[in-house]
């Protein structure tokens, strides 16, 4: 009986602690990592039209032409690589528009920027009219549009720095103050870090 409990204990799942609590990023330090993703990259457009006031960051993703790649959609994504989704689809970016809903900023754009894929860029989030899906912080939103690599899939298409310097794109300091990637991705890992899709 008693082998039974245990076997039936080391079974259970288990819950995951609450993460403690961590010290915001210093401010010179969130800085220091908004700085780095700029300077990562050395054409900010990445090939394409000039980025305006008021659209999408892009963060720091290399191997992507802005010239020839379109927006495809997390779905499109989805189907070459499941493990990531099924890992992006229990984060909160995978919810990030119905978060201004509820907080009655759904209209927002300068909320829209971070909460959608591709506000402001050519082929993307446009609402009801969108051509594909973009809705909520999707692969696309830090990896680039995807057009490209669908169409000729290879390794290190939107490849991003292991540190935080992507997120900061739009966890900026004035946006998320408490933003630590160290606290952050744990959340949201995926890809060649968390293992093969």
């Amino acid at each position: 009986m008693i082998g039974l409990l245990l076997a039936l204990a080391a079974c259970a799942p288990r819950l995951e602690a609450p993460p403690s609590p961590v010290e915001p990023l210093p401010v010179d330090a969130h800085r220091a990592s908004e700085a780095e993703a700029l300077a990562r990259v050395p054409d900010p457009a990445r090939g394409g039209p000039p980025i305006r006031d008021g659209a999408s960051p892009l963060p720091p993703f290399l191997g992507v032409s802005r010239a020839d790649s379109a927006y495809v959609g997390t779905a499109t994504c989805s189907a070459c690589h499941p493990s990531a989704a099924a890992t992006w689809a229990t984060t909160a970016h995978a919810h990030a528009l119905d978060t201004l809903r509820a907080n009655a900023s759904g209209a927002n754009p300068a909320c829209l920027t971070c909460h959608v894929v591709g506000f402001g860029h050519p082929g993307g989030w446009a609402g009801a009219k969108s051509p594909v899906p973009l809705d909520d912080v999707g692969c696309e939103s830090c990896h680039g549009p995807g057009s490209a690599h669908v169409a000729a899939p290879a390794p290190g298409y939107g490849d991003l720095p292991a540190s935080g310097a992507a997120c900061v794109a739009c966890h900026t300091h004035d946006n998320s103050p408490d933003f630590r990637f160290e606290a952050y991705w744990p959340r949201i890992a995926h890809g060649r870090e968390a293992g093969p899709d």
